[in-house]
This record gives C-alpha cells, sequence and structure tokens, in this order.
C-alpha cells in the first residue's frame, strides 16, 4: 500500500518537530533539541519553496526563527555558564594569613 505525503503532512511535520526541539531546550536538553531542530532545518529548507504557498507558511517561519533564537540563546547560556566555570577553577587562590 503506498501512501502520499501531502503538504499539509509534511507542514505538520515540521511545525511539530520545532515545537519538540523548543520544548526540549527548555527542558534543559540542548544536544536532544538541537538534533531534532537540526532534522527540522533540512526538511524546512528542501520544501521551503513549495511551503511558501501554505496558508500556515508564515507562521512556520516564525516558529523556526523562534525556534533557532531559543537554541542559540540556550547555547550562549551553556557557553557563558561553562567559562565562569573554567576560569572559578583557572583562578589561583590567594593564601590568608593566620594570626600569631
Amino acid at each position: 500500500m503506498h501512501t502520499e505525503t501531502t503538504l499539509s503532512d509534511i507542514y505538520e511535520e515540521i511545525a511539530d518537530k520545532l515545537a519538540l526541539a523548543r520544548t526540549k531546550a527548555l527542558m534543559g536538553e540542548p544536544c536532544e533539541a538541537l538534533g531534532i531542530f537540526q532534522a527540522a532545518s533540512l526538511e524546512y529548507t528542501r520544501f521551503r519553496d513549495v511551503l511558501s504557498a501554505y496558508p500556515g507558511f508564515y507562521a512556520l517561519e516564525h516558529a523556526f526563527g523562534i525556534t533557532m533564537t531559543a537554541l542559540q540563546a540556550e547555547q550562549q547560556l551553556t557557553n557563558s555558564q561553562d567559562e565562569s566555570v573554567r576560569s572559578a577553577k583557572a583562578a589561583p587562590r590567594k593564601r590568608t594569613r593566620r594570626a600569631a
């Protein structure tokens, strides 16, 4: 049995992946969120021209941008936290004098 994929199916699949990626990012699973986003991004890029005629295209385009921004913000937050941990570990400790 051969089923055809419709434009609506493609749209919904991409929208679902974007929503799942945002959810995973908010749940603190950035690696999983990035993988899901990359899959959605590939499909979005592949079908962008065809989807541009679909009634919900601008909503999908907005969701794509919001998801990308959220993942970038999460990545920057993770990088800044890692950097502060590294700098705290690298900072030499000062010795204090004891009163005799």
